[in-house]
Order: structure tokens, then C-alpha cells, then sequence
């Protein structure tokens, strides 16, 4: 079958300069062990599938309505938990979404945005969409950056922490040391993996307007598959997103979403036990791979960055693959050699260690 021609007549001509973003593999099959990712292998707690049943159960009184446009409900639950106020939050479709509006909202028309060399690679297909100038931080040997090193001519910063390729973190006291030095650029920091080791930046949004937090509930709380994500920081910066948001999408949260979000905030006993099995997963996973001849980045997040001296980042993710097992191989010639796998279950881990085991030992 010969592939069609797409006719490009009606397109808005900037279209032929985007690079769209490509997402990890999703197998259809069932009988793949994804580590690829970064999805929580633990799901979701049981309070959240009975609070998403429970909106199920009204023979479709709940979801013949709207839901709150401003997503009051879950806002209140957030505010509690992260002791922020109502007009300090927002929230989205995921923290990508959350992350494009950051971008309409607060970064374009406003000069060069940095962003570490490597990162998560959505910031620059959003950068292109928004004809915004990236400037790239260049980071150490051992993989870590300086936000002290950027150009002057730079009005607003944006970085994972940890970062979503490599794990490695910053501390929340350089953050602070870069707000108070450089309080005319914003600083946007997607806190997508900190529940796993690394030190949040959300208190600093009480002292300093020049920040802002993005969060997701698909890592550590397991809803990937819900899409939720929410923003934290003065309430200058949220509305300036709920202005972008309200002039398209008045209900970017459905009632299903925000009660399984409601639920997994409520549920600390569940949370706390998930992450900390993560944690020893990591730990587990690390050291066993360094016994076999892998170097391994100190992670705070729930994968790791990993590259073995005499095999190939190439082949070590083809080889697995044949073997149904899949992790994450970049097409950046900085980490070529290098794969990064997600923290699964012990079960998971140890299948991947075996694997491993038979083509490089």
C-alpha cells in the first residue's frame, strides 16, 4: 500500500517548521514489560478506583453534566495538601497541557527561553510551536548544570527537577540563591518526578513571584492513563493561564479525573508505601547493574540513566526489545550510548536483569 500524499493547501505555513514530539512506545500486546515511560508499575491506591466506580455508579447522572470549570473541588484538596491557596493553583489535562499553556501564557512574545541541553524533549517542540529562542545550558561530565550559567540575554528558565532524562536534581537552596539574584526571570519548574528523592520547590511560590511549579499525578500516584496535571505559584502567574485556558477550553478536567485526583491526594498511607517501594527498586536495580559493568547516574526519579563500557546504548535496547522487554534509547549523540530504563516491580526488574545477564556476561 503506497503511503498518500498529504496535501498541505489549507495549512497554516509555519506547520513545515514544527518537530512534534515523540512519545514513548505504547505495545498493544500485554505480554511487553514496559520500562520505558516512567508509569507507576504500582497503579493507582484501591480509594482511587472506588472514588472513580462511585462516579460510575450514578447511571450516568455525573457524566451527563459538566464538570466544575474551575475544578473547584480538586483545587481545595490541593490547596490543603500543599498549603497553597485556591488562586495559587491551577489545573490541566496533564502537566504537558499544563506545560503548553505555560508556554502561550507566560514564554512566548518574551524573549529566550533556557533550557538544560538535555531534558525533556516536549520543551523544545513547544518552543517551536510558540516561535520562541532557546538557549541551551550546558551541563557538566557528570551530567548536572548550573543555572548561574546562562546568557544574559535570557528572560525566562525552564527545567525539569529532577531532570526527566538523566535523574539528577538540583537543590531547592540553588533555586533559591537564582530567584533572589534574578528576579526579573521567570522561573517554570516541572516537578514531575520529585516524590522521588528531590526537594520540592512549592514553598518558594509564598516568597518569590518569579516562580512557577508544574506536578503530575501520573508518576508517583499512578494515573497516567487519567491525564491530570496542575500549576502552583503567584496568583499573577495562574492567571495569566486561566485567561489562555478560558478562551478555548472553559472544562480542561472531567469529573472522572478529578475525582481519582481528590482520592489519591487523600490516600498518604498508599502514597508514602508506593514511592518507598520504588525507591528500593531503584536502589536494587542500581546495584545490581553496576555489578555487571553498567555506569549508573544517582537518580532521584523513578528511572535511571545507564550506559555498559562494552556494549552499546543501541544494542542494549534492540536486545531487550527482542526480548519483550522495553526501555528508552534517545537519539541525542550526548547520551547515544546510554538507556534509561523505568523502576518497575522487583519481578520486573529482576526479569530485566537476567536479560541483561545474557548477552553481556
Amino acid at each position: 500500500m503506497t503511503k498518500q500524499r498529504l496535501s498541505k493547501k489549507f495549512w497554516n505555513p509555519y506547520l513545515n517548521k514544527l518537530s512534534p514530539y515523540t512519545p514513548g512506545e505504547q505495545p498493544t500486546m500485554s505480554n511487553y514489560i514496559k520500562l520505558n515511560t516512567n508509569e507507576n508499575p504500582l497503579g493507582p491506591s484501591t480509594h482511587v478506583k472506588n472514588a472513580i466506580l462511585k462516579v460510575l455508579k450514578t447511571n450516568g447522572t455525573e457524566l451527563r453534566l459538566y464538570p466544575e470549570p474551575e475544578s473547584q473541588s480538586l483545587k481545595k484538596v490541593i490547596s490543603q495538601h500543599y498549603k497553597v491557596n485556591n488562586n495559587q493553583i491551577f489545573v490541566g489535562n496533564g502537566s504537558d497541557e499544563v506545560l503548553a499553556f505555560c508556554f502561550q501564557a507566560l514564554l512566548a512574545n518574551r524573549g529566550n527561553l533556557a533550557i538544560p541541553e538535555i531534558t525533556y524533549s516536549f520543551y523544545p517542540s513547544l518552543a517551536k510551536l510558540f516561535a520562541i529562542n532557546i538557549n541551551l545550558i550546558k551541563l557538566s561530565n557528570d551530567f548536572s548544570f548550573n543555572l548561574n550559567n546562562l546568557n544574559s540575554n535570557v528572560s525566562s528558565v525552564l527545567f525539569a527537577n529532577p531532570n526527566a532524562t538523566t535523574g539528577i536534581s538540583l537543590n531547592k537552596i540553588q533555586i533559591q540563591q537564582f530567584l533572589t539574584k534574578n528576579p526579573q526571570i521567570l522561573v517554570i519548574v516541572d516537578e514531575a518526578y520529585v516524590d522521588f528523592g528531590a526537594q520540592s520547590c512549592i514553598s518558594l511560590i509564598k516568597k518569590y513571584k518569579n516562580i512557577l511549579i508544574t506536578r503530575t499525578f501520573s508518576k508517583s500516584r499512578g494515573l497516567a492513563g487519567m491525564r491530570l496535571g496542575f500549576a502552583v505559584g503567584n496568583h499573577d502567574l495562574i492567571h495569566a493561564l486561566n485567561l489562555v485556558k478560558n478562551s478555548f477550553n472553559t472544562y480542561p478536567v472531567d469529573k472522572l479525573a478529578s475525582a481519582a485526583g481528590i482520592a489519591s491526594l487523600k490516600d498518604k498511607k498508599w502514597f508514602d508505601s508506593n514511592k518507598q517501594k520504588i525507591i528500593r527498586n531503584r536502589e536494587f536495580l542500581t546495584r545490581k547493574l553496576k555489578t555487571i559493568g553498567f555506569e549508573v547516574l544517582p537518580s532521584q526519579a523513578n528511572f535511571i540513566l545507564a550506559s555498559h563500557l562494552k556494549v552499546s546504548g543501541t544494542k542494549i535496547f534492540s536486545e531487550l526489545k527482542k526480548n519483550k522487554i522495553i526501555v528508552r534509547h534517545f537519539n541525542n549523540p550526548k547520551i547515544k550510548n546510554w538507556v534509561r530504563i523505568s523502576i518497575g516491580t522487583k519481578v520486573q526488574c529482576e526479569k530485566l536483569l537476567k536479560v541483561l545477564k545474557s548477552f553481556i556476561i
